[in-house]
């Protein structure tokens, strides 16, 4: 496992991303070469870098859009090739496309054409042998990290079930600990933990832990004080790393468990905040970018409000109350995408796949989220960012304070047109939606980063490019 974004994934998607970059940018860089019969400095020119690195960076940005680097398993060697395929005829294009607007980026046709071919066949060569490697690796050594979980409540469990879901980070849960000091070892299936064996009580942590030699300890108890004289010196003496069940559970979901949800982890939460200075610094460059979006966008937002007109009787915009930083209602601004009446008879409803109440035109806009782009305004007026918490309606509001603990917290920051959750996961429209984003929303609020921030502004432009999401 590697951890980025404070998040852990697996070597290979690592491995891949660093390992068909520079397989890029040396291909490029050779085709460039042999085009030019070599350099008489023995350097290429500086032009000539900066066209390269932006081709392998768009090369890049289209393998991402076709989820080649996905932290999943791997998939069948056709539909890699396929993706991969599609995903250099889409960098070819938006290529030419530059080419057009900006002829003095242009790269000779002979190079671009020569590197488009041989990185496919580069590119699926490296995919087999990667896989391959790892394939023999896993032969030679089938437990990568072992993980021994002490604890057997609820917290163990969501951790567990998360690990099982994701073979492909190598770690192997060996067995758990129960907090019962004196109990004995349970085989799974007679009082184990999901499948996975109870190997005894906190008085047996030291023959347990040179028995077992684990890497990585997880601590699921509910009072950390307890487990600190009888595991964490036995622990650390046979170098396992320690790690808190909730703070692992978060690295590999991206998410946060409620019911890992404490006074310490508030504390870490608040102490984690970006300092005000930052903030305003930020706040400040979402208002400019909000600025400078509205005015480059100005002739979509035009023809949105012209389709809208035209399509379907009632108001261009639609005004909504909607729940803000520290609990403060505000009124949202959107592309009307629905009948003037879509709520007379339901009252505030979630929407659905195939929602009928949505106008032929307001399809289009929620598919390709123009709808969503007057809140752009909203951020202007300082009441919204371009990343956060989506802004939920008082009515929903109030249902999800009384059912679901902890949800005031995602009113610590401004709400966003994007963030954590909305990339995370699926359109949410039920109470058990809404408790799953919470803990999106949580993550976000915890570890707010400015590469956080960027990394969910890229995965917002690939979901808007291929229309996932939409209702």
């Amino acid at each position: 496992m590697i951890k980025v974004l404070n998040q852990y994934f697996p070597a290979r998607w690592v491995v891949l991303l660093l390992g068909e970059s520079l397989l890029i940018l040396l291909v490029l860089a050779t085709m460039a070469g042999l085009q030019a019969g070599g350099w008489p400095s023995g350097a290429p020119p500086l032009g000539l870098v900066v066209k390269v690195a932006f081709i392998a960076l768009l090369c890049q940005v289209c393998l991402h859009y076709r989820d080649l680097y996905p932290a999943e398993a791997r998939s069948a060697a056709r539909e890699v090739w396929m993706r991969l395929l599609q995903a250099l005829g889409i960098a070819t294009l938006v290529l030419a496309l530059v080419y057009w607007v900006m002829p003095p980026a242009r790269l000779e046709t002979g190079v671009v054409m020569g590197s488009v071919l041989a990185l496919l066949l580069l590119l699926s060569l490296w995919r087999g042998a990667i896989d391959w490697g790892i394939h023999l690796a896993h032969q030679a050594y089938p437990a990568s990290e072992r993980l021994l979980v002490l604890g057997a409540g609820e917290q163990a469990r969501l951790l567990v079930r998360e690990l099982r879901q994701r073979p492909q980070l190598g770690l192997v849960v060996v067995g758990a600990v129960t907090e019962e000091v004196g109990r004995g070892a349970l085989p799974a299936g007679e009082g184990g933990l999901d499948g996975i064996p109870i190997l005894g009580g906190l008085d047996q942590m030291a023959q347990i832990v040179a028995a077992q030699r684990p890497q990585r300890i997880a601590v699921a108890l509910p009072d950390r004080r307890r487990w600190a004289a009888a595991s964490l010196t036995a622990a650390q003496a046979a170098g396992a790393q320690i790690e808190d069940a909730p703070t692992l559970f978060e690295r590999i979901t991206g998410r946060v468990a409620l019911s890992g949800i404490g006074p310490g982890w508030l504390a870490t939460a608040a102490a984690g905040r970006r300092p005000r200075r930052l903030d305003a610094i930020l706040h400040a460059l979402g208002i400019t970018t909000a600025g400078l979006g509205l005015l480059l966008l100005s002739p979509v937002l035009a023809a949105a409000a012209e389709a809208i007109r035209l399509d379907s009787p009632g108001p261009i915009f639609y005004r909504q109350t909607r729940v803000g930083l520290r609990g403060r209602c505000f009124p949202i601004l959107k592309f009307r995408s629905m009948r003037v009446d879509a709520e007379s008879l339901s009252g505030p409803v979630w929407a659905a796949a195939g929602d009928a109440r949505i106008t032929r035109v307001g399809r289009w806009l929620r598919k390709l989220r123009v709808d969503e782009l007057p809140q752009l305004l909203n951020v202007l007026q300082g009441r919204m960012s371009i990343i956060g918490p989506r802004p939920e309606r008082p009515q929903f509001v109030a249902e999800f304070r009384r059912s679901i603990p902890y949800y005031e917290l995602r009113h610590w920051v401004r709400p966003g047109i994007t963030g954590w959750a909305q990339v995370s996961r699926d359109y949410g429209a039920s109470l058990e939606d809404a408790r799953d984003k919470l803990e999106f929303d949580l993550y976000y609020v915890k570890n707010r980063s400015v590469w956080l921030d960027l990394f969910i502004l890229f995965q917002t432009t690939k979901i808007i490019a291929l229309g996932r999401g939409a209702r």
